[in-house]
């Protein structure tokens, strides 16, 4: 198991720790049921142009067919890892907001969704944190390979 593994499964466990300790704090504040909903709307959008980035076929890499079908084998498992995150980030919109309807209605007996939406909300947020670093890794790939496809193309052409 990988570096990345490793993060997910002490993401899941601090977050399963921070809903059985703190998941009834969300239920006595709508600001920060409210401010949840917002980062999380956001931080979906902005994975969905990201996803259409990532996917485009004109960003694969230079070269003939089976550098191409490498490469899109690797793209596709980064936008399944990105998809995997939208559906965090869907969960936890879908549930503040029934959490926001359940204390609006004053239901009882509640307190598992709380947790669960301090679980995913947890969750969420600590997987997002290697995301801007895993993007540019991207970029820096494509960068060097763009150089090394430029270098080849140089010196073909004489210059």
């Amino acid at each position: 198991m990988g570096a990345r593994g490793i993060y997910i499964i002490i993401a899941f466990t601090a977050s399963v720790a921070v809903a059985y300790f703190w998941g009834g704090y969300l239920k006595n504040s709508d600001d920060a049921m409210s401010a949840l909903i917002d980062v999380f709307a956001i931080l979906a959008g902005v994975l969905v142009a990201v996803i259409s980035i990532v996917g485009d076929p004109s960003m694969l890499l230079p070269g003939n067919w089976r550098v191409a079908y490498v490469h899109a084998e690797d793209m596709q498992n980064r936008i399944a890892n990105f998809s995997h995150l939208f559906f965090v980030y869907i969960m936890s919109l879908l549930l503040l907001v029934v959490g926001m309807v359940l204390k609006d209605a004053k239901a009882e007996n509640v307190e598992s969704v709380f947790a669960l939406m301090t679980f995913f909300s947890t969750f969420g947020v600590l997987l997002s944190i290697p995301l801007p670093y895993s993007l540019m890794a991207l970029q820096k790939e494509r960068m060097k390979e763009e150089i090394k496809a430029r270098r080849a193309r140089g010196s073909n052409s004489g210059d």
